[in-house]
């Protein structure tokens, strides 16, 4: 029997395209419990909400992009390292972190779960800058600078909890002077 070998530029088409599949995201949906299902409807009611409740603002260029770019930037690095960081302080404490799954309440007050409530307020914090985004972009044809900062920091806590959780090793193995030698 023959394997089919894929180079490095194949395997990125093929997972790209899977990103890009309606079936890929149906499969997604389709395994969400009621928490899941509430989660995601809660996100996006928090993220067009104020666009309905409040009136867009027409000053929209109050910082220049030296600023948003350093801002986005500090609040990256910061987020990614922050979460790292604590998660690491707790673990030395005795508490093991979970990884974060979509079916689970985010208000948990089991520590371990902890990282739910970060995902939970990742999603909904790129989604609403998203959201921002297209709506002023398309319906006031400005720019909101401040929702790049949205974006960036939904962005970073995704990032912080994938980084949290391979600092924790609970991607891979644990690492034993077996397996590391």
């Amino acid at each position: 029997m023959a394997t089919i070998t894929h180079s490095k530029s194949e395997k990125l088409k093929i997972g790209i395209k899977k990103y890009f599949s309606i079936l890929f995201y149906k499969t997604k949906i389709e395994n969400w419990n009621k928490i899941g299902k509430i989660k995601s409807f809660l996100i996006l009611l928090f993220s067009i909400l104020p666009l309905i409740l409040f009136k867009v603002r027409e000053d929209l260029d109050s910082l220049n992009n030296f600023e948003i770019l350093g801002i986005s930037i500090m609040i990256f690095v910061f987020v990614i390292l922050f979460l790292a960081f604590i998660t690491k302080l707790w673990s030395w404490f005795g508490i093991e972190f979970k990884k974060p799954t979509w079916n689970e309440n985010p208000l948990s007050l089991n520590s371990s779960k902890s990282l739910n409530f970060f995902q939970f307020m990742g999603f909904w914090f790129i989604t609403s800058g998203i959201i921002k985004i297209l709506f002023i972009g398309v319906f006031h044809q400005k720019f909101d600078k401040e929702s790049i900062l949205l974006f960036v920091y939904g962005i970073s806590l995704i990032i912080g909890i994938k980084l949290s959780l391979k600092i924790l090793n609970k991607n891979g193995n644990k690492k034993t002077v077996a397996n590391t030698v």
